[in-house]
């Protein structure tokens, strides 16, 4: 079942359409369960030079997956020397034949890995100029990298690729590394002349060969592997313009649609939004990357979307989608993630896309739509944000936490950050820093860090690199005008992360009109005294929902001032901070408990017993960096959790 918000066909009825999977994921898992199959010898080879060009000039039809043609690569010698030029393609594709800087060469296949003996040693910057000619059918199969297939709604014969993460070489022969993105490409489609071909970047030429058509289509911006795509299909072109503000010219935005009489006016209306989303993303995360090419959706026989550079595949038009797929350009286009275990900085600000599209369009749904992604992170108790799997396609693209959880935590990025402007321009510096190219996870904290001054080590860690959600148990009562609130945290995942440290507010329904209260949630238990006008009727925990989290609210008439350990609590402190050899805590009573100190992995290092004699911890075996204590009465109740540095 597919997660997304349809804008009905009707103009102006929304149709709210929530489950638990989100369409994106589904497309990517379902068209790309291949893994890369290459050896680490092999991608070392692949490794010593960098590709600047890739032109795919080859034939493709509507009616099959049957390839011949050419790719020729330019690439630049990165190592000291290169003898053996070394690329990937499906073992079956058959090699016709190979030019590599003007000699002729026979391959050496291992199955999926291809390698040239070059016949002069090539040095450092030395230039390699290879076209590999080749013909075969690529293969059938929930991996496929190519597909072919007939529309289930309209009828429609296509072809159509889809290589993310593993699978372009199934189609083309290619370098398949993340970090090594072509300077450029071209990609050369002869078809039928029934056919129209969409692909990267503009159409420069449509050449009649015969009685087949050439379609040429020319990207001059930088393209991961997997980005590049090929449509073919009996389609008509309906084009619209966006008008970013500060923008002179237009942008161009290219649809082909299925040739079917229904189909356009069916998604007209939505399309046209297309227009809209791009000039707000632009306002918001910076200029559309490509603007000076075009933005576009070519139509295939698939449940979902993927975000082509600059033309976006798609089965279907709704108004999630657009937006989840048009966001990718910024996030996984322009800037792509590093590796496979970075896929939240593309997928969760996908997703976090079709968000801010809501709360700009369509504000009435946007709570509905953040409160199905928490529902949804939180049908299983743990998994990370950062993605520990590479070698799983169901885990790279999985909804729960690639997509929805990295969607919730970025909203709660955005809270703890307090400042929409602030956390915009966090969004535009990293696009603007790492625009072309390839970042991590870290390198988004880095920017985010020195855009807003604030230290993220404690949220990314127990949010992206850790596992598991709180649950928050309140407790509240009102005496006259003092007001007392009580809050018990517990977790998911306690062995994992052991605390979520938060800001949180709390919506107090009055007698003389709501208001709401802001405190940061520091250790597991938190006691707040404050007064009140007015009576107040209800309590609501994070009633934004900015923060991934579960909980209840009661009113407790016995809950008029702190228990034995609350008051024990408030008058703990560790010293000193930072420290060198040791810390100390101190105590206001004679009193023995439990203590477990954790590093900021939330691992614990070790534990023990203090009392107020013997109240010093050894911290000399500790490296520096952050570290976290946890103190426990010896009936296993968490009273406090205190934060040092090991200098």
């Amino acid at each position: 079942m597919q997660k997304r918000l349809l804008f009905a066909i009707c103009p102006g009825l929304l149709v709210l359409s929530l489950g638990a999977q989100n369409s994106c994921s589904i497309s990517k898992i379902n068209s790309s369960a291949q893994v890369q199959a290459v050896p680490m010898s092999h991608v070392a080879l692949e490794n010593k030079y960098d590709v600047k060009f890739n032109h795919l000039n080859i034939n493709v039809e509507r009616i099959n997956k049957d390839i011949s043609g050419s790719v020729r690569t330019i690439a630049k010698v990165v190592a000291p020397t290169l003898d053996v030029y070394a690329l990937e393609l499906y073992s079956t594709m058959i090699i016709d034949s190979a030019r590599i800087n003007g000699s002729l060469l026979m391959p050496v296949r291992a199955g999926d890995a291809v390698t040239y003996t070059l016949p002069v040693t090539l040095n450092q910057n030395d230039m390699i100029d290879a076209t590999i000619y080749y013909h075969g059918t690529p293969p059938s199969g929930s991996d496929a990298g190519m597909s072919n297939g007939t529309s289930g709604s309209w009828g429609n014969q296509v072809t159509w690729t889809l290589s993310e993460p593993y699978a372009a070489f199934e189609w083309w022969p290619c370098k398949q590394q993340l970090q090594d993105k072509a300077d450029s490409s071209y990609v050369y489609i002869t078809t039928d002349s029934t056919n129209k071909v969409g692909s990267n970047g503009v159409l420069k030429n449509v050449v009649t060969v015969g009685n087949k058509k050439r379609y040429e289509w020319e990207n001059n911006r930088f393209i991961d592997y997997y980005l590049i795509s090929v449509a073919v299909a009996k389609y008509v072109d309906y084009s619209i313009y966006a008008h970013p503000a500060g923008m002179t010219d237009s942008i161009l935005i290219q649809n082909y649609v299925y040739d079917n009489p229904a189909t356009l006016p069916a998604f007209q209306t939505i399309i046209d939004q297309t227009a809209e989303l791009i000039e707000y993303f632009s306002d918001i995360y910076g200029m559309y990357p490509f603007y000076d090419q075009k933005y576009g959706h070519c139509m295939a026989p698939f449940s979902g979307g993927m975000e082509h550079q600059t033309m976006t595949s798609l089965g279907f038009f709704d108004f999630g989608l657009i937006a989840h797929e048009l966001g990718h350009q910024w996030w996984g286009d322009n800037v792509t993630c590093r590796t496979w275990n970075d896929i939240f900085v593309n997928e969760g600000f996908a997703s976090y896309s079709e968000q801010l599209a809501l709360e700009q369009f369509d504000a009435a749904n946007a709570p509905a739509n953040m409160l199905q992604v928490h529902n949804n992170v939180m049908s299983q108790p743990g998994g990370s944000v950062y993605n520990p799997d590479t070698t799983s396609i169901n885990r790279i693209f999985s909804s729960r936490l690639s997509y929805d959880k990295g969607c919730a935590i970025i909203h709660t990025l955005r809270f703890v950050i307090n400042d929409d402007n602030l956390f915009f321009t966090v969004l535009k510096n990293y696009q603007t820093q790492f625009g072309n190219g390839t970042a991590s996870i870290n390198d988004f904290k880095t920017v985010a860090e020195t855009t807003t001054g604030l230290d993220l080590t404690q949220f990314f860690n127990q949010w992206i690199f850790g596992e598991g959600y709180p649950t928050f148990t309140v407790r509240w009562n009102q005496v006259g005008n003092t007001f007392y609130l009580k809050n018990t945290e517990t977790v998911s995942m306690s062995g994992v992360t052991p605390l979520f440290i938060t800001p949180l507010e709390y919506k107090l329904t009055r007698s003389i009109g709501d208001t709401v209260v802001k405190f940061d949630q520091t250790q597991a238990i938190e006691n707040y005294t404050f007064s009140v006008g007015g009576t107040v009727t209800n309590v609501t925990t994070d009633p934004n929902n900015w923060v991934l989290n579960k909980g209840t609210v009661t009113q407790d008439a016995s809950l008029v001032g702190l228990s034995e350990n609350e008051l024990f609590a408030a008058s703990v402190h560790l010293f000193p901070n930072p420290a060198k050899e040791k810390v100390m805590i101190s105590m206001p009573v004679q009193k023995t408990i439990h203590y477990a100190l954790f590093d900021v992995t939330t691992k614990m290092i070790k534990s023990g017993s203090i009392s107020s004699v013997e109240n010093v911890i050894s911290i000399q075996e500790l490296s520096q960096g952050m570290y976290f204590i946890t103190l426990s009465s010896t009936d296993n109740e968490q009273i406090k959790t205190l934060k040092f540095v090991k200098e």
